[in-house]
């Protein structure tokens, strides 16, 4: 289990790093290349023993998740950085201080929830075993923050 959890955070930190180079070089065909490769997904493949159908249908999930989840990493980073200015700026609780903790709070919560609807409905397309494999995997990866930076589901920065 250890040996598939460190090969599954690899997989993720590759994906995360290919989906940025491919981001910031969009122009070039080696960025669409690493796009469309998606190395995240060859532990799904081969861990899981997906068929080709299946394993074609979970990538067209991954897909378009992706713009979902890079948004959504963008909302908390933003909320966080904003948290981190009122609390370092300030002495004491401010109504603007706690309207930031609320925010910072309903942003992780809206990360979790989106992250954990495209966990199911990848999981749907699976068998039950592979279904209780992957979701006995990633679910707490989606709700522990604590090895993402502080962001569930996003790569550290």
């Amino acid at each position: 289990m250890k040996r598939g959890l460190l090969i599954l955070i690899l997989a993720l930190a590759a994906g995360a790093a290919a989906f940025v180079v491919a981001r910031s070089h969009r122009q070039s065909a080696h960025s669409e290349i690493l796009l469309d490769s998606m190395p995240e997904l060859a532990w799904l493949r081969t861990e899981l023993k997906l068929t080709e159908a299946q394993f074609r249908q979970a990538s067209g999930l991954h897909t378009a998740y992706r713009p979902v989840c890079a948004e959504m990493c963008r909302h908390i980073s933003a909320a966080h950085a904003k948290l981190e200015t009122l609390a370092q700026s300030g002495r004491g609780i401010t109504p603007e201080l706690t309207a930031a903790i609320q925010h910072h709070a309903r942003v992780h919560a809206e990360c979790q929830e989106k992250m954990l609807e495209h966990l199911y409905q990848t999981a749907a397309l699976l068998d039950d075993g592979q279904a209780a494999r992957y979701l006995e995997t990633m679910i707490p990866y989606a709700l522990d923050s604590s090895s993402t930076g502080g962001k569930p589901g996003c790569h550290k920065d």
